[in-house]
């Protein structure tokens, strides 16, 4: 028995392989118990395995007088890759750049991915047996050293490639598994306004922001891609600056040469707060607090700022909007008065939408809104989302702080609008799709741009 099998029930979405018959389910097993004897008496490489799976295949069929059709060995040789050197069919949601998310939720229950537009799905793949979900997880977990048993049944971990692996096994749960993939191709800023995340107009007057020398928070609900934003927004910090990273779980993907990346560490006792104590000592540019959730972890974000050892310091934050932001740090033990030293809080939220005449339900992420914190605590919106219209709407016509901006570059307010209107239209001809060659795009026009204006004799 394979433990795993590719349903028949028609599915949101389907595997390249199609279900097999009980007689091709042990031939398969067979093999693989084939292919386990040989592997122990030769050395046989990963690119090497599906040409040997491939063989075993031939002569078995070959000696016990099985007829197969060119169609039959060719997924027959897919299952048997995926049985033997493969995550047991979870090999295509890990290759696949439009899923997310990946969900084992038990056994005999279909496993759940998060396809890009449209949210959580069904697959036809199905774990029929606890034990290989166990062996899947801890093939999974092996690139990192790391294994889950009855003993230890839990395990979080970072994937090589920034993937992050959480799963559980009884007495936690019943089994499951969730794989949070990592995006090699950062969106870029033109993406969030193409995709209709934020307005040009918006991502224009956050490039003025992240620029200049302010303290930002991204705050929002789970998975609404708060990370990914902030990733994007960096394209607008030079790449010239000392950029020092700060987080529990890599996430942060910024393409500065000059960058370090300290992580906290529960096991050695070493937290956020320690490590922005050592930053004290690092004459950063500009400093990420990653994601903030904890008492510690807000302390630290907030004493990033308050130190004034860098231009600018940034993070994430689960709250739904800029007064819910205000209202958790100071439940988090944050004074009204500290919470003057943050400068503008962007707030992007995950919302379900429905559409009665299709009826047709669909997830969509969204800007909410780009405040301001001002010297008294209040908070002043620059940009909103217009929930009717799903479109987000303002102007720097709003913004108190745009002249601060102005005398931070150096232009009068009238030369700073025409930048402002010069870089959204940057921004909305560029054509790349490729995050490095769009970071590059934009270093080479927006700021040599402004250094020429610099430049200017009086």
């Amino acid at each position: 028995m394979l433990g795993w099998e590719i349903l028949k029930e028609k599915a949101e979405y389907t595997l390249s392989i199609p279900p097999i018959s009980k007689n091709e389910e042990n031939l398969i097993v067979e093999i693989s118990n084939q292919f386990k004897e040989v592997s122990k008496n030769k050395d046989i490489s990963l690119k090497n395995i599906r040409r040997e799976a491939a063989e075993l295949l031939v002569d078995y069929c070959k000696y016990h007088n099985i007829s197969l059709d060119h169609d039959q060995e060719k997924y027959i040789t897919e299952y048997l890759v995926y049985n033997i050197s493969g995550y047991n069919g979870l090999d295509e949601f890990l290759l696949d750049k439009n899923i997310e998310e990946i969900a084992i939720i038990g056994v005999n229950k279909p496993v759940y991915v998060y396809f890009i537009g449209k949210g959580w799905i069904a697959s036809n793949l199905s774990f029929r047996n606890q034990d290989v979900v166990i062996a899947v997880i801890n093939k999974i977990a092996r690139s990192v050293g790391r294994r889950i048993t009855y003993q230890n049944p839990k395990i979080n971990a970072v994937l090589p490639d920034g993937s992050r692996l959480h799963a559980s096994i009884p007495p936690i749960s019943n089994v499951e598994m969730t794989i949070r993939k990592f995006r090699n191709n950062p969106i870029t800023p033109t993406e969030l306004f193409n995709k209709r995340t934020y307005s040009p107009e918006a991502i224009a007057f956050l490039s003025l922001v992240f620029q200049s020398d302010y303290n930002v928070l991204i705050s929002g609900n789970t998975a609404s891609g708060k990370t990914t934003t902030l990733n994007a927004l960096f394209s607008f910090v030079p790449l010239s600056d000392r950029i020092l990273i700060i987080e529990e779980t890599p996430e942060i993907n910024i393409p500065h040469p000059h960058k370090i990346k300290l992580l906290s560490n529960s096991e050695l006792k070493i937290d956020m707060k320690h490590l922005v104590e050592d930053s004290l000592r690092m004459r950063p540019d500009r400093v990420i607090v990653g994601e903030i959730r904890t008492k510690e972890e807000t302390d630290a974000f907030i004493e990033t700022i308050l130190s004034g050892q860098a231009r600018g310091s940034y993070a994430t934050f689960h709250a739904q909007s800029s007064e819910e932001v205000l209202k958790r740090m100071v439940s988090l033990g944050i004074s009204k008065h500290d919470l003057n030293s943050m400068d503008f809080i962007i707030v992007q939220r995950r919302l379900m939408r429905y559409d009665p005449a299709e009826r047709k339900y669909w997830e969509e992420r969204k800007g909410i809104e780009i405040s301001e914190i001002q010297s008294d605590g209040s908070i002043n919106k620059v940009f909103e989302l217009n929930r009717k219209t799903s479109i987000m709407e303002g102007s720097v016509e709003n913004s108190q702080k745009f002249e601060e901006i102005s005398d931070n570059f150096g232009l009068s307010m009238s030369e700073l609008e025409e930048e402002l209107n010069m870089r959204k239209k940057f921004l909305e001809n560029l054509q790349y799709s490729d995050f490095n060659t769009s970071v590059f795009a934009i270093q080479e026009r927006l700021f040599s741009n402004i250094q020429a204006k610099n430049s200017k004799p009086e």
